[in-house]
């Protein structure tokens, strides 16, 4: 799992949210591959009007609860 993250103010990373085509809140910018990740990183670096601070990170702890979820293993 791989988190798109922006730096805030007070020096801290903090999910984006993922905006569908439609322009609706869709949740934080999760994605299953870093390809996705970087895409959508990619998007709304071209939505937005603001120079901010954007970078993936990998969501391991996500992906291990949602891998204890599902029982799938990520190798």
């Amino acid at each position: 799992m791989f988190v798109v993250k922006k730096l805030g103010k007070n020096g801290s990373w903090n999910a984006i949210s993922l905006i569908d085509e439609n322009g609706s809140f869709r949740g934080e910018a999760r994605f299953e591959s870093k390809k996705e990740a970087q895409r959508y990183l990619e998007e709304y670096k071209n939505k937005i009007r603001s120079q901010q601070e954007l970078k993936i990170f990998s969501d391991t702890a996500a992906s291990n609860h949602q891998n204890k979820k599902t029982g799938y293993v990520h190798r």
